[in-house]
């Protein structure tokens, strides 16, 4: 009588040629995933930098529209080019100044009534800057402003992860 042999089930190179195909396409699938959860991160950060910089615009740019009259501010400029404050007497009679004001060691773009026009979120790196053109005439002056905000701490979060942007903006103080 001879001995019956089952010759069913996977041999040794089988199994090992099945685990490495299979673990060469979960690393596939984890880099894809780790590129996706990179680049939706990137995508926020730069949504939150727009967001607050169209914000701080929007605000700075009505203020200024709707100011009664500019006066000097703590330099004593009154309209000139590269101001960093802008101070003016607001349609609520109010005096309101626009400046960049250091807060937990973050610098946010402020008004003197305690409302900062950004959060802690981001940062400005640079301005604003406010540049004040009135002819002789004293025609409605024309002010530019000029920032820009940055997500993300240099020597602290990788290069991937710093998000900046230049926010320009003008408008003429039409009050006057």
């Amino acid at each position: 009588m001879g001995i019956i042999r089952n010759n069913s089930g996977f041999t040794l190179i089988e199994l090992l040629i099945v685990i490495s195909i299979t673990v060469i396409l979960m690393l596939a699938a984890s880099v894809l995933f780790m590129t996706f959860l990179i680049s939706n991160s990137k995508v926020s950060s730069e949504q939150l930098i727009k967001q607050e910089g169209q914000y701080a615009l929007n605000q700075m740019e009505f203020l200024l529209r709707n100011a009664l009259e500019i006066i000097p501010n703590s330099s004593y400029q009154e309209c000139e080019s590269g101001m960093s404050e802008i101070k003016f007497l607001s349609i609520d009679g109010g005096i309101t100044s626009l400046t960049k004001e250091e807060v937990d060691g973050k610098n946010k773009i402020a008004s003197n009534s305690g409302i900062y026009l950004t959060s802690n979120a981001v940062e400005i790196t640079n301005g604003p800057t406010f540049n004040c053109v009135q002819d002789n005439n004293q025609s409605h002056p024309y002010v530019d402003i000029t920032f820009t905000l940055r997500k993300g701490t240099p020597g602290l979060d990788k290069d991937r992860d710093i998000v900046e942007e230049t926010f320009t903006g003008s408008t003429t103080i039409r009050s006057l």
